[in-house]
């Protein structure tokens, strides 16, 4: 058994899943990360990559035991894309994790725990998905973030997913052709039933695949692409001015396109953004910890 208790934060969304084990100072161990944890993809198989991410922390760590040993002393914190439903909440419930003790939110909320350190304000998630959430007076608020069906706007997937028609458009004439319309075509050899075909099957880390297309398109001068990412930011920028209205003193971004996207932003929301004090992991490792804390507490209860 393990003397001290170490600490798991997991930050799982549509593209990938990362880890970090801690010791109870927050001293960092050992990182790893592995394929996609959206609960959506079913819980066996985002367990499996939270497993295999966390093999490769514990490695680095090189403690003493067996790693199948060591996770089952763990204390988990986790913040997981597709959480924010209620049926997912319940799924994960009644589910078996393998670790000591296990507290998990949605992606959203690890987030914006760690962006504000558990004080008052917002986070914007802008990466294989998006979602807005904004922790005022001890209530919390949601934007967006019901899934790349209906939702999602201004997210990494649905830039790619817009990019995509647009090439579209431009193989059958509807609109001029561009840099990235041919870039697209090409990949699918100029054969508008092969993306027909990949999208039948496409997840939505496939389709944000394509977002760096976007970006590369618009710094070349595409007007295309350029106009794809001016819609881009305009929906981010909806979401950071809903959580402002809800009360947030200060909205932080985060996500794969946070960076990418800020210089196209419109500068009215520039007075509303913060810089996050720490990332997502900071926030799942506070939820670890709570965990950790509040089995002590049942245990002395009992």
């Amino acid at each position: 058994m393990l003397k001290k208790p170490l600490y798991l934060a997991i930050d799982g969304g549509g593209s990938g899943c990362r880890v970090r084990l801690c010791d109870g100072d927050g001293e960092i161990l050992g990182q790893g990360q592995a394929g996609p944890a959206n609960t959506l993809l079913g819980l066996p198989e985002i367990f499996n990559e939270i497993t295999k991410a966390t093999c490769q922390a514990l490695a680095q760590a090189n403690l003493p035991g067996g790693i199948d040993a060591l996770i089952g002393q763990l204390h988990a914190g986790a913040g997981l894309a597709g959480l924010s439903l209620t049926r997912e909440r319940r799924k994960l419930a009644a589910f078996a994790h393998p670790f000591a003790t296990f507290r998990a939110e949605a992606d959203a909320y690890t987030a914006c725990l760690g962006a504000h350190d558990g004080a008052d304000g917002g986070i914007v998630i802008t990466g294989t998905g998006s979602c807005g959430l904004a922790m005022v007076a001890g209530q919390v608020h949601t934007v967006s973030g019901w899934g790349f069906a209906i939702s999602d706007q201004g997210s990494g997937a649905a830039l790619g997913r817009a990019a995509l028609r647009q090439a579209l458009s431009e193989h059958d004439g509807i609109l001029p052709a561009s840099p990235l319309g041919a870039r697209i075509m090409g990949y699918f050899q100029h054969q508008a039933e092969a993306i027909f075909l990949w999208a039948e099957a496409a997840t939505p880390g496939d389709y944000a695949g394509f977002a760096p297309w976007v970006f590369d398109g618009a710094e070349g001068g595409d007007a295309g692409a350029t106009t794809l990412l001016r819609q881009t930011a305009a929906d981010i920028a909806q979401l950071i001015e809903a959580l402002a209205a809800k009360g947030a003193p200060g909205i932080a971004l985060a996500g794969g396109l946070s960076e990418p996207i800020r210089p196209w932003l419109p500068e009215r929301v520039a007075p509303l953004l913060v810089a996050a004090r720490h990332d997502p992991l900071h926030g799942a490792l506070m939820l670890a910890q709570s965990g950790a804390q509040s089995e002590v507490e049942s245990e002395e209860g009992a």
